[in-house]
């Protein structure tokens, strides 16, 4: 057997087994080569219409009401490193965790933790430029550790993964420390409402009953989630209106 066969066998079978983590995967290399194409430029993708349009800045968000940056802005990264990086540790998270708790709830916890930290960057760095998976990732972070310590096992190697890329954040300029601790709080929150709550209902609640729980758990953390994006950007509103009246 060739190497090509061996290796399309592998990406076949990644498919296969972790669809939701293999999409996600591509999605963001896609989004990342459609902006090198239009910059011009591997480094500088950022230079480019569509990261204009998706990236998070808060400002535009509250002013033009365009909220679909809470969650494109998951899909944009800052020059190669930074989409490899989140990549590696997406396709990590995602073979541990996908399997284990079903691609479709996979995927909710992804989206949730990534609209998670672009709203704690719309509460406390309303003025900051941000991009990046990041934010999902940490809540991916934090949803493992939250499934983890529910079923007893060891949170050691997760705990440490996590005040490693914390103990970065604070120390590395240029990283939103607010989109990765928004991530994992959220992620944290959501996967006790989806998986972890609904497990511990009595027997006789039925998988239906388990399933109807869960899923709504899962929509009461994204009305509050909602709720707080709302009045932050009611908050930056304010800001800007009183920056505006004080430049007059």
């Amino acid at each position: 057997m060739s190497t090509q066969t061996r290796r399309g066998g592998a990406i076949a079978r990644f498919f296969r087994l972790q669809p939701v983590t293999a999409w996600l995967i591509t999605a963001n290399l896609a989004v990342y080569l459609a902006t090198v194409a239009q910059s011009r430029s591997f480094m500088d993708n950022h230079h480019s219409a569509l990261f204009d349009a998706t990236a998070l800045f808060p400002p535009v968000v509250v002013v033009r009401d365009e909220w679909w940056r809470l969650l494109t802005s998951a899909f944009q990264h800052f020059g190669p490193m930074h989409l490899l990086l989140n990549m590696y540790m997406l396709w990590i998270l995602g073979y541990g965790i996908e399997r284990s708790i079903g691609h479709l709830r996979f995927l909710a916890l992804y989206l949730i933790s990534g609209i998670g930290g672009s709203v704690a960057v719309l509460h406390f760095s309303p003025i900051a430029l941000t991009a990046g998976a990041s934010g999902a990732i940490f809540g991916l972070m934090g949803a493992y550790a939250i499934v983890a310590m529910s079923m007893k096992l060891d949170v050691k190697g997760v705990a440490v993964l996590l005040a490693l890329n914390i103990g970065i954040s604070i120390v590395v300029p240029g990283i939103s420390l607010a989109a990765h601790l928004g991530g994992l709080v959220v992620g944290a929150i959501a996967a006790l409402a989806l998986v972890v709550l609904p497990r511990l209902l009595p027997s006789r609640t039925g998988r239906a009953g388990r399933e109807v729980a869960s899923w709504t758990g899962y929509l009461v953390v994204a009305v509050l989630l909602g709720v707080v994006a709302w009045f932050s950007a009611q908050a930056l509103l304010s800001e800007l209106a009183g920056a505006a009246l004080s430049g007059l």
